[in-house]
């Protein structure tokens, strides 16, 4: 069925609708960027934390394969 003259929309309100929409459209856009932007934040830093702690166990590691000598174990009284 073919829409008849009297049937089409105002190409008035047409464009109002379509404005309607692409203002919706941008204010989701912008909310969803700066939702991306704080996770990548936030991912960085979790990143440099892990790096971290993964630097500190490899020192951790490498302090416990060092040879120890007897005298360096004291009871805790002395």
């Amino acid at each position: 069925m073919v829409p008849t003259m009297e049937k089409r929309e105002d190409p008035a309100i047409r464009i109002e609708k379509l404005e309607f929409l692409v203002a919706h459209l941008q204010k989701s856009f912008d909310e969803l960027n700066m939702v991306v932007f704080t996770q990548q934040r936030e991912i960085d830093q979790l990143r440099r934390a892990a790096n971290r702690m993964e630097e500190g166990y490899r020192g951790l590691l490498e302090a416990d394969r060092a040879p120890r000598s007897l005298t360096d174990d004291r009871p805790p009284h002395y």
